[in-house]
């Protein structure tokens, strides 16, 4: 019984790594980023954030309304909306 067993399970491994075999393909992609001259980012990306920008957004969400003391309720759990 442990002789049959075996030899299903070595089948088993066997088959399966061939199939997986089978489905392995080499593929040799050229670098297209290398190929390529610089060029500037994409819109939106023109460099970093700033204390300007960060002093804006705190402002925006005060002018809208937002109040940070409404994020969580009385146990200090975050309240639901």
């Amino acid at each position: 019984m442990t002789g049959k067993l075996l030899v299903a399970l070595a089948i088993v491994t066997l088959s399966a790594s061939a199939a997986s075999a089978a489905h392995h393909r080499h593929h040799h992609a050229v670098n297209a980023t290398a190929a390529t001259p610089a060029s500037p980012p994409p819109m939106g990306l023109m460099g970093g954030a700033n204390s300007g920008d960060h002093a804006m957004y705190l402002q925006n969400l005060h002018d809208s309304g937002y109040n940070p003391k409404n994020d969580r309720d009385a146990n200090g759990n975050v309240a639901s909306q």
